[in-house]
């Protein structure tokens, strides 16, 4: 495999959750980000403020890297570093997860860097 074929990662498998209560929480998931490795942000418990200062930092950080962030649900969002390719399968199987919590389906929302 060469460096523009992108890597495949197993979401069911690989993919960390860490549920951030406050703006000091939010290195980790763009650490590993940095590292190549796909994290799941789960920001239930966080509420609407962090939400949205979330969202601002992490939009930046994907895009300064390259890599994406996508809504899998109404407070949980799938950080993917450039690079990384997952299953659409495994990206359906944590959208089911997170909405089998009694939520409601949230619009995507997807940053890419062109």
């Amino acid at each position: 495999m060469d460096a523009t074929t992108p890597r495949k990662a197993r979401a069911r498998a690989t993919v960390p959750t860490v549920a951030p209560i406050s703006y000091n929480d939010f290195s980790q998931p763009v650490d590993r980000l940095r590292d190549g490795i796909p994290m799941l942000v789960d920001l239930e418990r966080g509420g609407e403020t962090l939400e949205r200062r979330f969202l601002d930092f992490a939009a930046g950080a994907v895009y300064a890297l390259a890599g994406h962030i996508e809504r899998i649900a109404p407070h949980a969002y799938l950080v993917v570093p450039a690079g990384v390719e997952l299953p659409v399968e495994d990206v359906h199987h944590l959208r089911e997860k997170y909405l089998g919590r009694g939520e409601s389906a949230a619009p995507g929302i997807s940053v890419r860097r062109s």
